[in-house]
């Protein structure tokens, strides 16, 4: 990479080492790290066309960023792989040079570069592949949007705009299949095309297999699935009973990793709506317009903040809050209020088209595997109090009191219920969360962000979303004190063997053994 002409400095780091990249007039950016930049000019693309002489040295035409460099490792690893994030990451530059590398390497390999809108296709790659292929030994034909290669390999260019445009793809079958902006595809088409990813071609089986990539920024119509199916990897498991998460990978991208960025565009982001200069300029996934809990986060600054797993002390009370469901899922929660004042969602129990009776021994059956002892109560839909004629005559809130279970008619008030549950999000006085979730409800991980307003009424949900572990998670909110001020001493917390204390004990240990204190 050695050039005689003055070294230039990006802005942009290295993601292994931190060194800032470099270049000289001619020739890509690479980290000055020499292990690093061998790492780079390993998934490099060069030529010798343009020499005057064939003795003339090779020139690389295409050196990957280092965080591309992980983005094509990863490829070899996860058969779909997501490059997104920030804007101005380099993905859609990526995506295409990656497709052009294996063309040259695999011999009549087949591969499929897609992008949503026609529009969107001509404008972001069709004009550089017409001045890129031809550098590189091949020919673009434009009337078919194809670029052949001497070696037989070929890249065809598409567009999903239609549901006849998906069905076109399904005939065929390509070695490598590169969705850019995926998030702008809807989500049953796109994984019906992400099938059409398979080979018989010996090169290919030999560099890993067939496999599916894909490029995007945060937001857009598809934002939920695609962070479902490839950040999260939390699915709706009665939908998609074979998914499997190992398929999926995802590297992030962030502005610091694009040399080529223009310095003014991290300022024209900050001009932005909050919501998008979130999903553009800092990759948050959780960020899209219409969301009806903003507040929710997984992750802050890279640290749990709303799901993580809590050790739960011994004698500490428990709740479960219900949303029946027969047809439609319904949802059972485990709430255990903890000694500082927070509460924390241990378990979840999904169900649906089960009896009462089923429902009553199931909740009372992990209850004991939670250890729990006594259940303080289990505030529920105030509808199950309604009769409905099956079995005894009784209602479905009578069956479940029946089994033991201190059954308590829930405050429907969704106005004030939603609140509640956003007072729950916001941080206690302490600096954590006054509710946490615990990062085996994949069910709640999976919905409640995905909550958006109603059209019709933005204080409320959408309710032909999947809202029952929300309506569960609004019952136990509203049977609580709204957490707005910091917890008072209680004899918890009065000096070891003192008066106070031994009551505390003592009432810990009625608890356990369900009497009441």
């Amino acid at each position: 990479m050695a050039d005689n002409a003055p070294l230039i400095i990006s802005p942009a780091t290295c993601c292994w080492c931190g060194s800032k990249l470099v270049r000289h007039a001619h020739t890509p950016w690479v980290c000055p790290t020499p292990a690093c930049q061998t790492r780079q000019l390993h998934w490099g693309v060069r030529t010798r066309r343009g020499r005057a002489k064939a003795s003339d040295p090779w020139r690389w035409v295409y050196v990957p960023t280092p965080k591309g460099v992980v983005f094509y490792e990863q490829t070899r690893t996860t058969r779909r792989t997501l490059f997104g994030g920030a804007a101005g990451g380099a993905k859609s530059h990526t995506l295409r040079w990656g497709l052009y590398r294996d063309a040259l390497r695999l011999p009549g390999s087949q591969s499929l570069l897609l992008r949503r809108t026609y529009k969107d296709l001509e404008k972001n790659h069709l004009a550089a592949m017409m001045r890129e292929v031809p550098e590189l030994g091949g020919t673009y034909l434009d009337s078919k949007k194809m670029a052949k290669f001497d070696n037989g390999s070929v890249i065809y260019a598409g567009h999903c705009e239609t549901e006849a445009d998906a069905m076109a793809y399904l005939s065929s079958e390509f070695d490598r299949i590169a969705f850019d902006e995926l998030v702008t595809f809807d989500r049953d088409p796109a994984l019906e095309i992400m099938t059409r990813a398979r080979t018989s071609h010996p090169k290919v089986l030999e560099d890993g297999g067939a496999q599916v990539w894909a490029g995007t920024n945060p937001g857009g119509t598809g934002a939920l699935w695609v962070k479902q199916f490839f950040i999260d990897k939390v699915v709706d498991r009665e939908e998609f009973p074979r998914y499997n998460p190992d398929l999926y990978g995802f590297v992030p991208s962030f502005l610091s990793d694009n040399p080529w960025i223009d310095p003014d565009y991290e300022k024209d982001l900050d001009e932005q709506s909050e919501m998008r200069r979130r999903q553009l300029k800092f990759g948050d996934w959780n960020a899209f317009f219409g969301q009806f809990f903003s507040q929710w986060h997984e992750e802050t600054d890279g640290q749990p903040w709303h799901v993580r797993s809590l050790p739960i002390p011994e004698g500490t009370e428990h709740f479960c809050s219900m949303d029946w469901g027969y047809s439609a899922p319904g949802v059972v929660l485990w709430w255990a209020c903890l000694p500082d004042g927070h509460y924390h969602v241990r378990a979840e129990y999904k169900f649906r088209e089960m009896s009462a009776e089923a429902v009553a021994e199931a909740i009372l059956a992990q209850t004991r595997d939670l250890g729990i002892g006594r259940l303080r109560y289990v505030v529920c839909d105030p509808a199950m109090k309604a009769k409905t004629g099956s079995g005894r005559g009784e209602s479905i809130f009578e069956t479940l009191i029946r089994y033991g279970l201190p059954m308590r008619p829930g405050d429907n008030d969704r106005f004030n219920g939603w609140a509640r549950c956003r007072d729950l999000l916001r941080p206690a006085p302490d600096g954590r969360p006054w509710l946490t979730v615990d990062v085996d409800c994949v069910y709640g991980r999976r919905t409640l962000p995905a909550m958006v307003q109603d059209p019709h009424d933005p204080e409320d949900v959408d309710t032909t979303k999947d809202d029952h572990w929300c309506d569960a998670w609004r019952y136990g909110a509203m049977s609580r004190p709204s957490p707005t001020r910091t917890r008072t001493p209680r004899e918890d917390d009065a000096p070891p063997n003192s008066w106070g204390w031994w009551r505390a004990y003592h009432r810990r240990q009625d608890r356990q053994t369900g009497v009441l204190a």
